[in-house]
């Protein structure tokens, strides 16, 4: 009780967050971001452009002045959700670039939308929240950039979307480099190699001690639109390394919401999602860079049709991983457990798709035990399957796909000898009869 009373009276309100200036050294390619709340609590983000690793095989093809710092007024206001949360304002200010009522809008949106998971957990309404201005002297970038390139970027994680991704633009003869952005996870090294592609990687540092000492004092944490932060920062990257496009491995599944919160639908992949997509192409084109795309190959698939597709390529299939809990582990040598923890929402669905059509052997190796054992995880495969609750907010596939997977494995294996497997045929099957998985299979797959 103590303890709460204590966090309520330390954290202090504030009126506005300010966008407030950026710098770069032109020799290093570092970037400095700064923000603050009513000029009482500062914050600055580092970003390197230069390449982490392999700086010889990434030239940098672009120079001018103007058209990066365009680029940067850009990133400066993306990045901004991340300090945001900690306490947002009805007032947010951009100091260094001139926005139209269009983009304040759009801005707002992408504030909005990209935490609504975030004010649903910590129970905060959103609605009038983040609207935008700018600085009378604000900059004024009414020049477009030109990227005029060949090459595309290819957004690179070490799951099986973006190595899907990557067979797919291989057997289209596709000219691409691969692109991580943050630091060079261990799960990176490991998935790349057997792509036999380079990989470009920025190095991104957040104000974590300024982050941590503001979250001590009791305020807010949660979820941020990440793929959209990272969509404008692959602007930047596109323009100095020489690439035309940003290839994303985006699934038609991320359209689908969790829940309904203050008369919006939260959806945890609303910046994977194609309406985000299309918002932020149409901003690019028309603020930006009128050649400039970014675009999914994977769009129209479901994520089941997306494991179907990623169990034809077996040279991957011990050294990826969709955990967030575990992906990021220091070492040189990872084994199936590292991998993949075995209880979080992404390992329950992966494993789930997986045995559908790998069976069960092969999954069971892959994640080194068996999930349809594990009673603890009933919990979680109720929601995943749509017995109870809602879907969890992670980067899952729908009820439906999970539907059809333990279909495909009942098929499979024609037996209920687990309890995640009596729990389908009693809750799910019994419900159901032949047309009805006829239709989701048509549907899915």
């Amino acid at each position: 009780m103590w303890a709460l009373f204590f966090l309520i009276f330390s954290m202090k309100a504030f009126s506005q967050f300010c966008i407030s200036s950026f710098d770069r050294d032109q020799e290093t390619l570092i970037a400095k971001f700064h923000y603050t709340f009513d000029d009482k609590e500062f914050f600055t983000e580092t970003i390197n452009f230069s390449p982490l690793k392999d700086k010889n095989l990434f030239p940098i093809i672009r120079t001018d002045k103007n058209q990066i710092f365009h680029l940067l007024s850009q990133i400066h206001i993306a990045l901004g959700v991340s300090y945001y949360k900690l306490f947002p304002t009805k007032k947010i200010l951009v100091q260094t670039s001139f926005l139209t009522d269009d983009q304040k809008n759009f801005w707002q949106e992408f504030y909005l939308k990209g935490l609504w998971e975030f004010f649903y957990k910590n129970q905060i309404d959103p609605r009038g929240l983040a609207q935008f201005s700018c600085d009378a002297l604000a900059p004024l970038y009414d020049q477009k950039v030109a990227l005029k390139a060949e090459k595309v970027l290819v957004l690179f994680w070490g799951g099986k979307d973006s190595l899907v991704t990557v067979e797919l633009l291989k057997k289209q003869g596709q000219q691409f480099d691969l692109f991580s952005f943050g630091k060079d996870y261990p799960l990176h090294q490991l998935a790349q190699c057997p792509t036999e592609q380079k990989r470009l990687i920025i190095q991104r540092q957040l104000d974590l001690p300024q982050l941590q000492t503001l979250l001590e004092q009791g305020y807010y944490n949660g979820h941020v639109p990440i793929t959209g932060t990272i969509c404008f920062v692959s602007l930047l990257v596109a323009y100095l390394y020489g690439y035309q496009a940003v290839i994303t491995s985006l699934e038609k599944s991320a359209d689908e919401g969790n829940t309904h919160y203050c008369d919006m639908e939260i959806n945890h992949q609303w910046s994977k999602s194609s309406a985000f997509e299309k918002a932020f192409q149409n901003y690019v084109n028309q603020w930006i860079a009128s050649d400039f795309s970014i675009y999914s190959p994977l769009r129209k698939w479901y994520e089941i049709r997306i494991v179907k597709e990623f169990c034809q390529y077996p040279q991957y299939f011990y050294s990826f991983s969709s955990c967030n809990r575990n992906f990021h582990l220091a070492g040189t040598k990872l084994t199936g457990e590292q991998l993949w923890c075995g209880i979080c929402p992404k390992c329950a669905f992966v494993y789930t798709m997986l045995r559908a059509f790998l069976g069960k052997e092969k999954t069971n190796q892959i994640f080194a035990r068996d999930l349809f054992i594990d009673e603890t995880l009933v919990p979680l495969f109720s929601e995943l399957l749509g017995i109870s609750g809602i879907k969890p907010f992670e980067c899952v596939g729908t009820n439906e796909e999970m539907i059809l997977a333990f279909q495909l494995i009942f098929q499979r294996e024609q037996e209920v000898d687990t309890v995640m497997m009596r729990l389908f045929v009693d809750r799910v099957k019994s419900q159901m009869n032949v047309s009805d998985f006829s239709l989701l299979e048509e549907k899915l797959l």
